[in-house]
């Protein structure tokens, strides 16, 4: 009994040595037990697993927490995680005012707005020859490079002036200066942001005006007595270029009358002034016309057939021109709807500089010429004349 007694005391000695030696290694919980392991340097450098296991243990901040804690500095516009540690570019600078129109801008516009196209074609009345011009008509098409030089006109237009210079308030959407450098991705934003900020000063604006000085809300609408007196004025002037009134004579049926060529297989509309005819004594005039008023002043119609063996050879017989490179060389229509090749030439013939406006139109294997000669001096009354037979020649 004794033994017994011996041995269930060394067995209570020994389990409760076990739980002292446990107590030390695990403290409990809640307990103030002191630390067995040194504290972490402040250093990151000297941080080591253990130290991240002890500090995550006591509930306290790690290197990589402190570090994420820090304000970070906002990113560029344009950055990516890749660069966003490279230095970012200097900002943009912003226009003084951007929302109104500097003189420059609106002396730009001006010139624009008012400066008519220039077309590559005119009609003989001075309006523009464009797609809905129809061959064949008296008011015939005419290059512009035989029409006068564009004269400079005053345009003029009135801005309300801004305190600080500019004109106006500028419309949503408009560029900046021109030449400023700015992307449109910029352009853009710039502007949504300077119209916010007017819109939230007109609400501002509103507001304020909306109470009085008791709190007591009033008509937002203002009064006509206290309506804000009307801006500054400027009236701007540019010049711009303006086709002048045309120099060319008007057509009239009156000034022309048809001749049927049987062998030529050709109807052609002749001017009046030219009434002459060279061949009237030639025995066999064959597909050949001419009509004269002077050495100078003359036309010639004639039909280059490969199968015509009978005639003089009609290419041997039009007037050649020599080496002449021309002014202007153009293709259009007829009133038959067929390509006409057309070169205008400027050659001394007679003692002075004359127009040769020479055409050719290929039609049944066949190709029908005809060239317009006459003095420079008369060319607001000739060349009007030779396009409209051109243009009416009725190969058949």
């Amino acid at each position: 009994m004794r033994r017994l007694k011996i041995f269930s005391g060394m067995v209570r000695l020994l389990v409760a040595g076990l739980w002292l030696a446990g107590l030390a290694i695990c403290p409990p919980a809640g307990e103030a037990a002191l630390p067995t392991h040194p504290q972490p340097s402040a250093s990151a450098a000297e941080v080591n697993a253990a130290d991240k296991v002890w500090k995550k243990v006591n509930n306290e901040d790690s290197i990589e927490n402190v570090q994420k804690s820090k304000p970070q500095q906002e990113r560029v516009a344009g950055q990516t995680a890749e660069n966003v540690t490279r230095p970012a570019a200097a900002p943009v600078a912003v226009p003084a005012n951007p929302a109104g129109y500097t003189e420059a801008e609106l002396r730009e516009r001006m010139v624009k707005q008012y400066t008519p196209p220039k077309p590559a074609f005119r009609r003989v009345s001075g309006a523009a020859a464009g797609s809905d011009y129809r061959p064949g008509t008296l008011d015939v098409k005419i290059p512009s490079l035989f029409f006068p030089k564009d004269e400079l006109k005053d345009v003029s237009e009135s801005f309300t002036e801004n305190p600080d210079g500019t004109f106006g308030t500028r419309a949503p959407g408009d560029a900046l200066v021109s030449g400023s450098g700015y992307s449109a991705a910029a352009q853009r934003q710039l502007q949504e942001e300077q119209w916010r900020k007017v819109r939230e000063e007109q609400k501002g604006t509103v507001q304020a005006g909306g109470q009085n000085k008791a709190g007591s809300q009033v008509s937002a609408k203002p009064s006509a007595q206290a309506a804000p007196a009307r801006g500054k004025q400027k009236t701007i002037t540019v010049q711009v270029l303006v086709p002048v009134p045309s120099p060319f004579r008007p057509l009239s049926k009156g000034d022309f009358y048809w001749f049927n060529n049987s062998t030529g297989h050709y109807l052609a509309v002749l001017p009046g002034s030219l009434s002459q005819d060279p061949l009237l004594q030639v025995p066999a005039t064959g597909p050949m016309l001419i009509r004269d008023a002077g050495q100078n002043e003359f036309m010639a119609i004639t039909t280059d057939d490969p199968s015509d063996t009978y005639y003089y050879k009609n290419q041997d017989t039009f007037p050649s021109y020599g080496k002449v490179a021309p002014v202007f060389e153009e293709t259009r229509k007829t009133f038959q709807g067929d390509d006409v090749s057309i070169k205008y030439i400027r050659r001394y013939l007679g003692g002075e500089y004359c127009l040769i406006v020479d055409s050719a139109a290929k039609k049944a294997g066949k190709t029908y010429r005809m060239a317009v000669v006459f003095p420079e001096r008369k060319q607001n009354e000739y060349l009007p004349k030779a396009l409209y037979a051109i243009e009416n020649l009725k190969a058949y």
